[in-house]
């Protein structure tokens, strides 16, 4: 164990000694698990971490530079649409993708760090019965999923394929992850090909810059966000476990994605045949959407709109964005229409 001395000079490098003030008043076991939880600390790391969250809090005078003036549009060499594209185009790019599949070619990467305290849960979002007939939970639907897609992929090529399931969990979902795929079999997955690991914690800040604690003797951390997917696939080794498989696709996605289709053989052939490094999928506005603070629950507002995988939460996210006329912009391979009017 490092000693107490080496933590408070780390903790001095990093601009964060304040975690130790409460040192005198804790007992041995205390002290050992505190000191325990600060030594996996980079006194480095941890002082840049918490100045770029000092500097992402602090106001900024002045009018703020909004996003599209450093956007461009994409150009439409590189776009496509399933509701504009000719039936030929649409089929060469779903035989592409069926192809790349039945190679073993192509992996689903699910983003699940998060627990459902959005849903009113306190256990992992792929957990949560959404509310159909059959009880089917998000974790079962998207095994379904992937299981259609290997089924459909080895019909059209008369092989045996697998669309292995990565699975970014965090501290806080990986055991209990781990525990409701073994308790439901894996889903009739093969459970080497559903391969799960955590991402990085980092710990939590004030508006300070200060690193706070969540007990006397625990530092409060947090899962480091989707952005923190690329250094967790290096440190679990899940990149050298691709290479080992022959992947050479991924398709990611969000675990509350309840629309997303696994590894859509439409769209991983379209970016196959593009030669994309990476894609995106997108929606069309068919109607704009209400400001959020007039989408009131228990009014007769209604919602229309085009909806593709791209969208999680139904209601989360767009009212802020979206406004009251119309919005004439092109996305990368939207979906076929699908209007859903939803009333509260």
């Amino acid at each position: 164990m490092v000693s107490e001395e080496e933590i408070r000079a780390r903790l001095e490098r990093a601009g964060q000694s304040h975690l130790l003030r409460f040192w005198a008043e804790l007992e041995p076991a205390g002290r050992a698990s505190l000191l325990t939880d600060l030594a996996l600390l980079d006194p480095d790391e941890l002082r840049e971490h918490c100045q770029r969250a000092a500097k992402a809090c602090a106001q900024v005078e002045g009018p703020v530079e909004g996003l599209d003036s450093r956007m461009k549009p994409v150009q439409p060499e590189f776009l496509g649409s399933v509701r504009k594209s000719d039936p030929q185009t649409l089929k060469r790019w779903e035989e592409e993708g069926f192809h790349q599949i039945a190679q073993n070619k192509v992996a689903v990467l699910l983003l699940a760090g998060g627990q459902g305290t959005r849903l009113g849960v306190t256990y992992p979002k792929g957990m949560y019965r959404v509310g159909l007939p059959s009880g089917k939970t998000l974790y079962e639907l998207q095994a379904e999923r992937i299981r259609r897609v290997e089924q459909l992929a080895g019909q059209r090529h008369n092989t045996s394929c697998t669309v292995p399931w990565y699975i970014m969990t965090s501290e806080f979902t990986l055991k209990p992850t781990v525990e409701f795929f073994k308790e439901n079999n894996f889903f009739q997955l093969d459970p080497a090909n559903v391969v799960m690991f955590e991402q990085r914690m980092l710990p939590a800040v004030n508006f300070n810059g200060q690193a706070i604690l969540e007990r006397k003797d625990k530092v409060a951390m947090a899962p480091d966000g989707n952005g923190g997917l690329y250094r967790a696939l290096v440190d679990n080794g899940i990149l050298g476990d691709m290479e080992r498989r022959g992947v050479q696709y991924v398709h990611v996605y969000c675990v509350d994605n309840i629309l997303v289709k696994m590894a859509d053989p439409v769209f991983i052939g379209f970016c196959v045949l593009k030669g994309a490094d990476c894609g995106a999928k997108g929606y069309d506005v068919i109607r704009p959407m209400l400001y959020e603070d007039d989408f009131t629950v228990g009014t007769e507002n209604s919602v229309l709109c085009e909806i593709s995988p791209l969208v999680s939460y139904f209601g989360e996210g767009l009212e802020g964005y979206l406004k009251d006329e119309d919005i004439h912009s092109p996305f990368l391979l939207d979906e076929k229409k699908a209007k859903l009017l939803e009333k509260a």
